[in-house]
C-alpha cells in the first residue's frame, strides 16, 4: 500500500477506535466533558521508549552517588556520599561492568571530570582533588571548606568552580591560566550557583538557582542572561554553539549561539504536570540526549529536545542523580548508591 493510502488508512482507524470508545463512554453515562478528558488524557500519554540494554550495576556503596564521569571507554569515576559525613570515590577498569571504592574521605563529594589530557578533578565539600593522568591516586589541590558543587577544566591550565549552600550564599571560583594552583579569581553571588561548563577554551555558563550566567573571558568577568524561575541544576555542550540547561522545576532551555541567548524548550512549573524533578542531563551530539531526576524519570531526545520518551526500564521510584554516554553507551548514577549501565 502506497504511504499515503498507509497514512490515511491509519488516521481512519485511530479516529475510528476513538469514537468508538466515545461512544462506549455515553453508553455507559458518563458525561460529553468527562469523556473528551479521558480521551484527551490517553492521547497525551507519554510513550516510553524500550534500550537494547539497561541493567543495574552492582555497587560497593548504599550512600548517594552524585555525579559520574568516563575517561575513557574502560576508565571512569563515580563520587557522592552523606553530606558532612562521609564522601567517596569509586573507580571502573571495564567500562563501568563492575566498581571498586578506591578513596574514603571524610565529606561529601559532589561532582567529578576528565580533561583533555586525562587530567581528573573531583570537587565537593571543603575541598578540591585531583588526579595526575595515568595515575590511580587523588591529591589535594584546594581545601576551602565551602560546599563546591561543580567545575569543569578544559585543560590543567585552568578551570572554573562553582558552589554555595542549598540556596543561598553563591560561589565561583577561576584558576589559572598562569600556574594550575593559583586562585586566580572568587566572586559571590546571591544565590547558590549547582553546575559549570565551558563550551570552549575561553566561554564558560554557570547555572544555579534562578540564574544562569555566561562569561567569554574564561571567568574573568560574567553576564547573567534573562532565564530564570527555576532551580537550574545541570549545564552541558555537546557542541561549542549547543547547549542545554534543566532545572529541577521541569524547565528544559536550549541555546544555538553558544549561550548568548536561550530558548524555553519545556517551561517547567511549580505544581502539576509541569513540574519535573530534573537533576541532570548529557548529549552526546547537538541532538541527542538524556535528561534524569527523580522518581525513575529518565527521558531521551534524538531531536534536539522538540520530543522527549522516557526510558522504559528505568525502574520507578529510583532518584536519578547524573547520566553519561558517549559511543552508543551509558551510565547512570543515583541515590542508595546505585548505578545503570545503557546501550543505545
Amino acid at each position: 500500500m502506497p504511504a499515503g493510502r498507509q497514512a490515511n488508512q491509519w488516521a481512519y482507524n485511530y479516529l475510528g477506535a476513538r469514537i468508538l470508545s466515545f461512544r462506549m463512554i455515553r453508553k455507559r453515562g458518563i458525561g460529553v466533558a468527562a469523556a473528551l478528558a479521558i480521551l484527551l488524557l490517553a492521547a497525551c500519554r507519554k510513550e516510553k521508549l524500550s534500550l537494547p540494554l539497561f541493567r543495574e550495576i552492582a555497587s560497593p556503596v548504599a550512600g548517594d552517588i552524585s555525579a559520574i564521569w568516563m575517561s575513557d571507554s574502560l576508565n571512569g569515576v563515580a563520587v557522592g556520599g552523606v553530606a558532612w559525613k562521609e564522601g567517596f570515590i569509586l573507580s571502573t577498569a571495564d567500562g563501568g561492568q563492575s566498581w571498586l571504592t578506591d578513596t574514603i574521605l571524610q565529606r561529601k563529594m559532589e561532582h567529578v571530570m576528565f580533561d583533555a589530557s586525562g587530567q581528573g578533578y573531583a570537587c565537593g565539600q571543603d575541598m578540591v582533588l585531583h588526579r595526575p593522568p595515568g595515575s590511580r591516586h587523588w591529591y589535594d589541590f584546594r581545601v576551602n571548606y565551602q560546599w563546591n558543587r561543580a567545575c569543569f577544566f578544559p585543560d590543567d591550565r585552568q578551570g572554573v568552580m562553582v558552589g554555595g549552600g542549598s540556596f543561598q550564599g553563591g560561589q565561583l571560583y577561576v584558576f589559572g591560566p598562569d600556574a594550575f594552583w593559583k586562585l586566580d579569581t572568587f566572586l559571590e553571588w546571591p544565590n547558590a550557583l549547582e553546575s559549570v561548563w565551558c563550551s570552549d577554551a575561553l566561554t564558560v555558563h554557570a547555572v544555579g538557582l534562578g540564574w544562569v550566567l555566561r562569561s567569554d573571558d574564561g571567568g574573568q568577568n560574567w553576564q547573567r542572561l534573562p532565564p530564570q524561575g527555576d532551580f537550574f541544576r545541570s549545564v552541558q555542550f555537546p557542541t561549542p554553539l549547543v547547549g542545554y540547561i534543566c532545572g529541577s522545576g521541569g524547565t528544559l532551555l536550549k541555546t544555538t549561539d553558544g549561550g548568548r541567548s536561550w530558548q524555553t524548550i519545556r517551561k517547567g512549573g511549580s505544581t502539576g504536570r509541569r513540574n519535573k524533578p530534573f537533576r541532570s542531563l548529557w548529549f552526546v551530539s547537538a541532538d541527542k540526549g538524556y535528561v534524569v531526576g527523580d522518581n525513575g524519570l529518565f527521558w531521551r531526545t534524538d531531536n534536539g529536545g522538540a520530543d522527549w520518551v522516557q526510558v522504559r526500564e528505568a525502574p520507578d521510584g529510583i532518584d536519578f542523580t547524573g547520566v553519561y554516554a558517549k559511543g552508543g553507551r551509558g551510565w547512570a548514577v543515583a541515590k542508595g548508591g546505585r548505578i545503570f549501565y545503557f546501550e543505545d
